[in-house]
């Protein structure tokens, strides 16, 4: 499979590591600043997106031009997911996007929704939210603390929205908070963290560095070539795994 990377940082290189290692060949480098053209593409099939929220949308219909696939793991842009939507639906290549590719996470979200069910009905249980990322993450809460976010509260009856932790204040107990620290090179950690009166329970994701997002990236680029549309890391699980 021939890729192209938008956007060469960390990640970018993670990505082209992990694509040499199975056999598929990097024809283009693109950073911020480089034109996203169907030259520019050098014949890729499927282009990785790891750039900066702002910067999604223009790259999403520049890829669309050039008739070329998109995995998009950057994070950050979900305010304009129906203009990308509607840009892979009417065209002739597939977009899949995920908050998180790590498969690892995929499975503590599973965990987490759960934690949620449970907790659902042990009402002596509280529970909140709390992520950390290096100091160089512009967003947060993370797209994928948002996403966690999302599941539980499909799962919890007595929490109504999510809100990013008061600074101030007596805390509402039907939202559910959402902390966030920024510091050092931390590639990433998720906690769901339960407190009862008398202990703590904590499902936790641990990155040990970008080698987890960029196989799962590279995973969906393998997936998503061929396909028609728009599609979310959950459709590939589903037909990969059949999970749910």
């Amino acid at each position: 499979m021939k890729l192209a990377l938008i956007g060469y940082g960390r990640m970018g290189h993670a990505v082209e590591e992990v694509a040499q290692e199975r056999g598929h060949d990097v024809v283009a480098r693109l950073d911020l600043d480089d034109p996203i053209t169907q030259a520019s593409l050098a014949g890729a099939q499927v282009a990785i997106d790891f750039t900066l929220p702002d910067a999604v949308v223009v790259n999403a219909h520049r890829v669309v031009e050039a008739e070329v696939s998109l995995v998009i793991g950057t994070t950050g842009w979900y305010e304009s997911m129906d203009e990308v939507r509607a840009a892979f639906q009417s065209a002739g290549s597939g977009c899949i996007w995920a908050p998180n590719f790590s498969l690892g996470v995929q499975l503590f979200l599973r965990l987490a929704r759960e934690a949620g069910r449970l907790v659902d009905v042990l009402e002596e249980y509280d529970i909140h939210i709390h992520e950390a990322h290096h100091r160089h993450k512009v967003d947060h809460p993370s797209g994928t603390a948002i996403h966690l976010a999302e599941v539980l509260l499909e799962n919890l009856g007595r929490k109504t929205s999510w809100r990013e932790e008061p600074a101030e204040g007596v805390p509402d107990p039907a939202v559910l908070w959402v902390s966030s620290a920024r510091a050092g090179e931390v590639p990433g950690t998720h906690e769901v963290v339960l407190e009862g009166p008398a202990d703590s329970v904590v499902v936790r994701h641990t990155a040990r560095g970008r080698d987890g997002f960029a196989r799962g990236a590279v995973a969906a680029a393998e997936w998503v070539t061929g396909k028609k549309g728009f599609f979310s890391i959950d459709d590939m699980l589903a037909e990969r795994f059949g999970l749910r």
